[in-house]
């Protein structure tokens, strides 16, 4: 019943705003508490920077997925295609590493350094650092000979002082209703925006075609077993059974109707812990298992010849790429 009501609280933060204006006196206690905490460390008790290289945070205003970790792959692809070292700091969400902060290592299973930290590891092998203490994160990753630092999320932790942030935003889903949580889906008010660097639309949107707009493009199916790569029309007008445990998982659900891919939706929660019985749902209906990356790293330990994930990539508007690789190659070079 709990979980039911959730769900119809979190669908109407994208539809019906009046819905749960129940909930603006909680929203209100979220704003005090939050602004208040906002105004204490980024004015009275301000971050210091404790190290000479920059740090960029890519992060969001909204809760549920908007596609950081695709933006976050590819400018550390295009920073290193400049010659530029990256490291990552993430906080590790539902991790279980021996100490923190935490160097990973090629490799390693998703239980024990998050989801997100696996993939960034294993797909751009640069250094990936997790802990809930962010400058401590830092201190760590700044003694792997990086030129620069990203941080996957971590706008609202202002303990960690920053040299630029982007913020990512669903083209159509936007900011919602505008509200803070839990009446809307905001972490922050609008007002954030007008104080980050780079604001970034991701997929279409009824907006005028802003100039800072990317697009999450489908590359290939891999086997999540052998790895063998196949075209994207290779389940065109097959039944599959479609896993998915992200924020926002009608993104892969559109993305499976664009590729003519025929599935049953099993959704879990954004960064669930898969046990391998919660793939025993091969039936008459289909035999194959397809779901997102970020969710194969949480099951590439028990993973099957009949289980595929959809590999993705960010691509970024032309406008929008010279930008960004102008702005952080500029904080590089200025040190």
């Amino acid at each position: 019943m709990l979980k039911a009501l959730a769900d119809r609280i979190e669908q109407s933060w994208y539809h019906q705003k009046w819905w749960n204006v129940w909930l603006l006196p909680l929203s209100l206690l979220f704003f005090f508490i939050s602004h208040g905490r906002r105004l204490w460390l980024a004015h009275i008790n301000k971050a210091v920077k404790n190290n000479a290289i920059p740090v960029v945070v890519i992060g969001n205003i909204n809760v549920g997925g908007t596609g950081k970790t695709p933006l976050t792959c590819e400018l550390v692809n295009q920073l290193k295609q400049a010659g530029i070292n990256v490291g990552i700091i993430s906080r590790g969400y539902g991790s279980d590493a021996p100490y923190y902060p935490y160097l990973l290592k090629k490799n390693e299973q998703a239980s024990s350094v998050g989801d997100e930290p696996k993939l960034l590891r294993d797909r751009l092998d640069c250094p990936v650092v997790i802990g809930s203490d962010r400058n401590a994160a830092i201190r760590l990753l700044s003694q792997q000979n990086v030129d620069l630092i990203l941080s996957d999320d971590g706008l609202q932790h202002y303990k960690m002082a920053r040299d630029y942030e982007i913020v990512v935003l669903d083209g159509k889903r936007k900011l919602g209703n505008g509200w803070l949580l839990p009446a809307g889906p905001l972490r922050e008010g609008g007002w954030r925006l007008k104080t980050v660097d780079t604001v970034i639309f991701n997929g279409t949107t009824d907006l005028i075609e802003p100039t800072n707009h990317m697009h999450i493009v489908p590359v290939a199916w891999v086997n999540a077993k052998t790895g063998a790569r196949e075209s994207l029309d290779f389940f065109h007008d097959k039944k599959t059974h479609a896993v998915v445990g992200i924020g926002n998982p009608q993104r892969f659900f559109s993305t499976l109707d664009s590729l003519s891919v025929e599935y049953k939706e099993h959704i879990f929660d954004d960064h669930y812990a898969f046990k391998s019985s919660d793939l025993n749902i091969t039936d008459e209906y289909s035999q194959q298992i397809v779901m997102t990356e970020k969710d194969w790293v949480k099951c590439s330990a028990f993973a099957e010849e009949n289980m595929w994930y959809l590999e993705i990539n960010a691509q970024l508007s032309s406008e929008l790429k010279t930008t960004l690789m102008q702005n952080l190659t500029s904080l590089v070079n200025v040190r």
